[in-house]
């Protein structure tokens, strides 16, 4: 196992940081959090205000650091592209190829490096599978941020690890994303899709469940990720021997049907079910076969499991983890 014990955090404030943090902290690791327009509110961890964008703050850091997990992202932002995805990455990269103290730098990608949705996948995705991402700035983001590890480590042997998530789901989500009450979660845009009654019947009250399908007629199949999943995987990274260099698909073992999903939540909801179809949307599927036998991932969550959690969480009556930026 590499010797790390300080870990230097980026995005520590966003959906996954703060719950990544607090699984650092329960494994004994000295954390340390950039602070940018949040703070990360988690007991233990020593925040520190700096900009990515500054290269002699980031060489200090990096240099006091065993490994860095890299989760600052911009998401559909603009200049973020520059000033977090490559000039940020650019500056950790590099101050770890002069420094050479680092032991471990982890990425958090995503699967939008691969056109998921967007693009059709006749077959599950592999981590050697050309990147060719579907349109706006977040997946620009993590082409640049993946590239740039990959460069990094054959150039310069710093030791990158690069965790490609499926969509991350915490706390209620997936209600919130499968259901058209209330705040939408992600696309498709249910109301998008409804004809006019529904839109009306909708609009004024009730909620429903979407079982969503192709224009065929078939269940649409998407993959997705619970937020600990994600931690386990973030976690072995740190534990892991001879994986510097590797990219692993981070998903839940299979994908998800929404015509079941949808059947399971209206059950455990007492909410009715909606038939919708997307014109536009692509199955596909992550293939985790890499990450289960060369990193040792074994994904908790299930899609009936990860409603079962969300159900759990609402019906506790806990307040959600405050989030920044981008609600995706």
């Amino acid at each position: 196992m590499p010797d790390i014990k300080r870990v230097l955090v980026t995005g520590a404030s966003g959906k996954l940081g703060g719950p990544v943090c607090e699984a650092l902290l329960e494994k004994d690791y000295q954390v340390t959090a950039l602070k940018h327009r949040s703070a990360v509110a988690v007991d233990g961890v020593q925040e520190v205000q700096a900009d990515l964008g500054k290269a002699d703050a980031i060489e200090e850091l990096v240099a006091a650091s065993d490994a860095i997990l890299h989760l600052a992202t911009s998401k559909e932002d603009r200049d973020g592209v520059i000033d977090i995805s490559a000039r940020g990455t650019f500056n950790l990269l590099d101050a770890a190829m002069r420094t050479k103290t680092l032991k471990r730098f982890v990425l958090a990608s995503g699967d939008a490096v691969n056109g998921i949705y967007f693009n059709a996948q006749p077959i599950p995705i592999r981590e050697d599978m050309p990147m060719i991402a579907y349109p706006g700035y977040y997946p620009l983001s993590k082409v640049i941020e993946e590239t740039m590890c990959q460069q990094f480590f054959h150039q310069a042997q710093v030791p990158t690890v690069c965790l490609r998530m499926s969509w991350i789901h915490s706390e209620d989500d997936i209600l919130t994303h499968l259901t058209v009450a209330g705040e939408q979660f992600g696309v498709p845009v249910w109301s998008e899709l409804m004809d006019d009654d529904a839109r009306a019947k909708y609009a004024s009250g009730g909620d429903a469940a979407v079982a969503l399908r192709h224009p065929d007629g078939q269940p649409m199949l998407r993959h997705i990720v619970a937020v600990e999943d994600c931690i386990q995987a973030f976690l072995l990274s740190l534990e892991r021997e001879e994986i510097e260099g590797e990219t692993f698909n981070i998903a839940m073992g299979e994908p998800f049907d929404y015509v079941d999903a949808a059947g399971y939540a209206a059950q455990r909801l007492g909410i009715d079910v909606i038939e919708l179809i997307d014109p536009v949307g692509q199955d596909f599927c992550m293939d985790v076969t890499k990450a289960r036998y060369v990193l040792g991932y074994r994904p908790q969550y299930d899609i009936r499991g990860l409603i079962d959690r969300a159900v759990d969480f609402r019906q506790s009556g806990q307040a959600r983890r405050q989030r920044t930026g981008y609600k995706g």
